[in-house]
Order: structure tokens, then C-alpha cells, then sequence
């Protein structure tokens, strides 16, 4: 779920209802697949289910996920002792249309290129 969510960052979980799962919610499902415990984004909805994505995955296809194996939302993320906004409040409808559409992680890498290349330009205001 990278950048918004990274590694050693400290999530909290709230319950919801499974009708109450909308589109660009952050949430925590068991993959029934493999019993494993997942955080992504929904994306989308296809008949009953839920499309989900990992925000930092490179392949174009989503999960489907049914709305009763969604443990909850992520409701808080904490990194060090610093609460994180990105990614949960209203931009997470933007995140979850430029994901569906396969836009959001060549995004976030031109903005980490771009990032990075601005760290490394000479400060002319000294």
C-alpha cells in the first residue's frame, strides 16, 4: 500500500458493515485463498463483490473480494509518532480511479523521480 501505507507503519483497523464498503476505502480482508491477512483499497464494485488493489501493484487486474470476508477499514495510520492523513480522506476516490484505471503507480513514480531530482538541484537562494 505504498506510499500512503509502508512498511513498520502502525495501522488501526475499525469495523464497518459490509454495505458500508465504498469505493476508496482502505481495508483488511482474509484471502480466502490463502488465509493470509491483506490491506488494499477498493477500487471498484463487480456484482456482489469488491474490487480491491494494492495501491503500489504494478498489475492492472484487481481481487475480488466478498464484502463479508472485510474485517474492517482502516481507520488511522500512525508512522513513528506522526498520524498519516494521505491517502484516507477524500483524495482516497481520486487514488482509487487513477488505480482502476492502472495511472496510479506510474504517478507515484514520476512524483518519487521528480521528488528526488529536486533534492539533488543546487539552492540558489543561498
Amino acid at each position: 500500500m505504498s506510499p500512503f501505507i509502508k512498511d513498520g507503519d502502525l495501522i488501526t483497523v475499525a469495523p464497518i458493515r459490509p454495505a458500508a464498503c465504498g469505493i476508496g476505502e482502505v481495508v483488511a480482508f482474509v484471502m480466502p485463498a490463502n488465509d493470509r491477512l491483506v490491506v488494499h483499497r477498493i477500487i471498484g464494485r463487480h456484482e456482489s463483490r469488491l474490487l480491491v488493489h494494492g495501491d503500489s501493484l504494478p498489475r492492472p487486474t484487481a481481487d475480488l473480494v466478498n464484502p463479508a470476508d472485510v474485517i474492517g477499514r482502516v481507520a488511522r495510520v500512525e508512522r513513528g509518532r506522526r498520524r498519516v492523513w494521505l491517502g484516507l480522506g477524500l483524495e482516497r476516490y481520486a487514488i482509487a480511479v487513477l488505480s482502476r484505471v492502472g495511472l496510479l503507480l506510474p504517478i507515484l513514480l514520476r512524483a518519487g523521480g521528480l521528488a528526488r531530482w529536486l533534492r539533488k538541484q543546487p539552492n540558489d537562494n543561498n
